[in-house]
């Protein structure tokens, strides 16, 4: 790790595994596979470009409450969007910031302007658990 490397990044807490789907994707198909993946969001494509999130919070807010049937909502109608990004060598203290002052509990993190990864409320919670857990 070179002296301006921080493990203090985003890089070293992300998720890098993206799970997506895309716009056309029915609400309860992308629920199965959150829940399959044990995941609380997924990242929504349109022609190989990230255009918005779909979360756990999108389901309860614009599908549950209003009653709508999942199997006839597509993930477009419901998503968040535009999509909230930040780059892979920024802070976990810009990432937790930007969230708060946002509301919201993903972010896209990218990599020279490409979604590499997500970082989502758990992975800071995580951070904040290892950075200041009391040593042995």
């Amino acid at each position: 790790m070179s002296d301006n490397e921080s493990m203090d990044t985003i890089k070293f807490f992300m998720e890098d595994q993206i799970v997506s789907v895309s716009t056309g994707s029915n609400v309860k198909d992308t629920v199965q596979i959150m829940a399959e993946k044990k995941i609380g969001a997924v990242l929504v494509l349109d022609d190989k470009k990230y255009v918005g999130i779909f979360s756990e919070t999108d389901l309860l807010r614009k599908v549950v409450a209003p009653e709508s049937n999942p199997k006839d909502v597509t993930v477009k109608d419901v998503m968040s969007h535009p999509l909230m990004t930040i780059d892979m060598n920024s802070t976990m203290v810009s990432a937790f910031v930007l969230m708060q002052q946002n509301n919201i509990r993903h972010l896209a993190v990218t990599d020279k302007k490409e979604t590499i990864g997500i970082l989502s409320i758990k992975d800071i919670a995580n951070y904040y658990v290892s950075k200041f857990r009391p040593k042995k």
